[in-house]
């Protein structure tokens, strides 16, 4: 029989300490209309971190509007530090560690929401979308990871503990 306390233990990341090893994974919470943070997603994470779990995760933010593929999806930009370290700070009061999935969404990205047609590694059909990006330009690859770079900056000023990269599903 295993044991099962170890879960309960805490447990260090690089830097951080989690109070447990129970991580809220990255899931799109679509709780961020006009692509900003609102008080219901404060409130969902705040709720995850009163509750117990070790870290919580932020789903899904976009490091460019190219990114974009929902409307209610956060974009990672300077606008949204402010009510992001309100959300961190409601997190770290209740004894978690709070971290923040950030990815570009390349072919999956919709062109309604970022008003361009998407951009990716390579121009293949995204046969879910449909869309038809466009493969990108070799100085859009640099400006592409340099705003990777700007987004972990953001969340660290935001008050993020971690960062993920979310680089599946065709990202």
């Amino acid at each position: 029989m295993p044991d099962n306390k170890k879960l309960f233990t805490s447990f260090k990341i690089g830097p951080v300490t989690l109070r447990n090893r129970v991580i809220r994974a990255a899931a799109f919470e679509g709780l961020c209309p006009g692509n900003s943070p609102s008080e219901d997603l404060l409130n969902y994470h705040q709720a995850l971190a009163t509750g117990g779990v070790g870290m919580t995760t932020v789903a899904y933010a976009a490091v460019e509007p190219s990114g974009l593929s929902f409307p209610h999806q956060l974009l990672l930009n300077s606008k949204a530090m402010p009510k992001l370290k309100l959300l961190t700070d409601a997190v770290h009061k209740e004894g978690a560690a709070c971290s923040i999935q950030i990815g570009h969404c390349g072919n999956m990205a919709k062109g309604a929401l970022s008003g361009s047609r998407p951009v990716a590694p390579s121009a293949l059909l995204n046969w879910y979308g449909p869309t038809f990006p466009r493969a990108m330009r070799k100085s859009e690859i640099k400006e592409m990871a340099a705003s990777f770079g700007k987004s972990v900056h953001l969340a660290r000023e935001s008050g993020f503990d971690a960062v993920e990269v979310h680089a599946g599903h065709g990202y």
